[in-house]
């Protein structure tokens, strides 16, 4: 994939976003004016969802162009806040580089020739128009490619030995390199081992071993001295990798005819609907006609150039005592995924034939192949793409101004679902709404209030100066919150707090959980005072670890707080959509966040780092019924009323009845409790152990949808 290199618009030139450094206090001015107070913050919070939740962002992957255009949404929203956005030069831009994998340079410089006897291997060329030029030179991506798991760049000229399956597994008597001579020879083998899914194979048959692993094939070659290594695909792994293409096609032809009906079944009048409708046909018959391509590459066998893995661990046959002990210090090699066909047209029989004499006794059938030539070249580099983090500020005031809160979300998501999504069968776009366009919304929110109130006639005279990022690359791994702890634009010494709103959309059961409010001794009587009004029910998590943007603050000594309303069904779905949202839950929890930041950047005190637990779990909104209402006791958690008809009743349960249990996990809070049913789906069986009076008994409630 292509570096994204793009025009700026509003927001200025790339190439003035260069400066990491971070900068002294008070070298940005002030807002110029009240520019927030005029905006509905209500509005343009629903605007600012819609938008981010679009399909023309089509899921807003941090590595497509499209995050850039949310990016300069939200500078220009910033912006409009009032906000100081000539951060890095004259843009609110961070930029980042996400590494995408390996990627292949030219055909020049990745080519394949072979020859047999003097004359060049030719392909029959299935798009020929005639005869004539019915056959075409080995051709990249279509008879081979380059992997990865080799050298990045060289070139190799030389013979061709056949090592079966490129094994040398002296515990089992096997050795594929035995009797060949393959020093300075290009080497071509078999994927996998001898005897797959034949649990009579000395190699288990069921599971591979890591005689199949690509490493340990490369590995060993180079240990004998090859100077390349051709890689041929086997029948079981052709015939999954086609099954795997044909099941997501299938379900795209699928979505593509229920796409069609719901057209046609729209009223006239429905001009948005009908378009947003078209636009999806278009796309995904433009992804049917690339998944043609990729059935075809799948039955020739071929792999992606990432496909198996990176460079091999050098020297890791040691341990298994089949190295001669200078593996370690040998360079790489080129390898390069051949297709089956080709294979066959160099063997003096077919492979299939070949892979069955092996399997029959388990014995090697490896012989130089007389009279063919290989010349090939390699040319693999890091493959990445820029990705902006989106940074405004207020500067700060008085005797707080050389000191800075940072308050963040992020703004990516999994795009069209190829990279982390839940639904892996489905390519269609994940519009995020609650992951992250609510925390993102937010966050623009809580800006446009601060901003407010620290422009305003009756601001205060001393606050911090409040720095927020939409962070890019949260979904590759906090990718655009570690950039910048890496690089801050102002000293993370002077950096008192980081706030993170991630997940922020689905209020439930007014459930409001705030991670790392033992990252600061003060954060539990902060929140209790900032929440006396908004009246959450707060569940409080010590740690200032987790899987999100904030994690990488606390990592540096910054104390956090991490807002959060839960995991749900449709996380990392295509179904997290806009009309799921809590909109009135996300103005309390504004109303929370705001309070929050503004005693964060007004409090003379400084909050103190204090060391938690690395081990967090993300809780799950709750999805099942149990049909009861529950006391905390002293002596534990008791079942105060039992719901007519509910499944509690219907199994046997009394008001009354104690919980011990819940299969084995000892009960003694509500809490502990309801952490079981999050655990849970409808339609479980909660395994529960009750005290009634002197007697214990045991239950299993079949949960219904909440």
């Amino acid at each position: 994939m292509a570096v994204l290199v793009l025009g700026w618009g509003v927001l200025g030139c790339l190439a003035a976003i260069r400066p990491t450094h971070a900068v002294e206090p008070n070298e940005m001015s002030l807002p110029s004016a009240d520019a927030s107070l005029g905006i509905d913050l209500r509005a343009a919070m629903i605007d600012d969802l819609k938008f981010l939740t679009s399909e023309k962002l089509k899921g807003r992957s941090s590595i497509d162009s499209t995050i850039f255009e949310a990016a300069e949404y939200v500078g220009r929203r910033f912006r409009s806040i009032g906000l100081e956005t000539n951060v890095f030069g004259d843009s609110p831009l961070q930029i980042v580089d996400i590494s995408v994998g390996p990627k292949l340079a030219s055909e020049e410089q990745n080519f394949l020739t072979i020859t047999i006897a003097g004359k060049p291997v030719v392909i029959a060329d299935s798009n020929a128009t005639d005869d004539a030029s019915g056959t075409e030179s080995l051709a990249l991506e279509r008879d081979f490619v380059p992997l990865a798991i080799g050298t990045n760049s060289g070139t190799s000229q030389a013979g061709l030995v056949w090592v079966g399956y490129g094994i040398r597994a002296p515990e089992h008597r096997y050795d594929d390199y035995a009797g060949v001579d393959v020093q300075g020879k290009v080497v071509m083998m078999l994927r996998k081992e001898p005897g797959a899914n034949d649990p009579t194979s000395p190699f288990d048959g069921v599971d591979n071993s890591r005689h199949a692993f690509f490493d340990t094939k490369v590995s060993t070659a180079i240990d004998q001295g090859a100077a390349a290594v051709l890689i041929v695909n086997d029948p079981a792994s052709i015939e999954r990798m086609v099954r795997d293409v044909q099941k997501r096609r299938d379900a795209e032809r699928d979505r593509l005819a229920k796409t069609r009906q719901r057209l046609r079944t729209l009223p006239e009048d429905a001009v948005n609907s009908r378009e947003k409708l078209q636009s999806q046909i278009a796309r995904i018959e433009n992804m049917l006609a690339d998944m043609s391509s990729q059935v075809e590459a799948a039955e020739r066998g071929l792999l992606g150039v990432g496909g198996a893995g990176l460079s091999p661990r050098r020297g890791a046959e040691k341990t298994a005592g089949v190295a001669t002990g200078d593996s370690a210090t040998r360079p790489p090699i080129p390898v390069l995924s051949i297709s089956r066909e080709l294979a066959n047209r160099l063997m003096p029989k077919p492979l299939e034939a070949i892979e069955a004499a092996i399997d029959s006794n388990w014995q090697p059938r490896s012989f130089p192949i007389a009279n063919v030539k290989v010349q090939l070249g390699v040319e693999i580099s890091p493959s990445t793409v820029q990705s902006p983090n989106v940074v405004g500020v207020l500067p700060g005031r008085g005797n707080l101004a050389d000191e800075t809160l940072v308050i963040g979300a992020h703004f990516d998501h999994v795009g069209m679902g190829e990279f982390g999504s839940l639904a892996p069968d489905t390519i269609e776009i994940h519009n995020g709404a609650d992951d992250n366009a609510s925390g993102t919304a937010t966050l623009l929110r809580v800006a446009g209030e601060i901003a407010q109130l620290f422009s305003g006639p009756n601001r205060p005279a001393h606050h911090r100066r409040v720095v927020f990022i939409a962070f890019t690359g949260e979904e590759r791994g906090l990718l655009g919150s570690k950039y910048y702890v890496q690089h801050p634009r102002f000293p993370l010494s002077s950096t008192v707090a980081m706030i993170n709103m991630d997940m922020v959309g689905r209020l439930n059961d007014n459930e409001l959980t705030v991670y790392g409010t033992g990252s600061a001794s003060n954060f539990q009587s902060l929140l209790k005072q900032s929440n006396e009004l908004t009246r959450f029910r707060l569940v409080e998590v010590p740690s200032g670890y987790g899987p999100s943007d904030h994690a990488s603050f606390y990592e540096a000594g910054i104390p956090v707080l991490f807002f959060f309303t839960g995991l749900h069904s449709d996380y990392h779905r295509p179904s997290d959509d806009f009309d799921k949202l809590n909109l009135d839950g996300m103005d309390r929890i504004t109303d929370m966040i705001s309070q929050v930041s503004e005693r964060l950047a007004t409090s003379p005190e400084r909050p103190v780092y204090v060391k938690t637990d690395s081990s967090v779990k993300i809780r799950r909104q709750l999805t099942v019924v149990i049909g009861v209402t529950l006391s905390q006791k002293p002596s534990g958690v008791v079942l105060s009323s039992v719901v007519a008809s509910g499944p509690a009743q219907e199994s046997g349960l009394l008001a009354g009845d104690q919980v011990v249990k819940v299969g084995k996990t000892s009960i003694t809070t509500i809490e502990q409790f309801m952490d079981q049913l999050r655990q849970r789906s409808p339609g479980d069986l909660l395994p529960l152990l009750i005290r009634r009076g002197d007697a214990e008994l045991r239950f299993d409630i079949k949960l219904r949808r909440r």
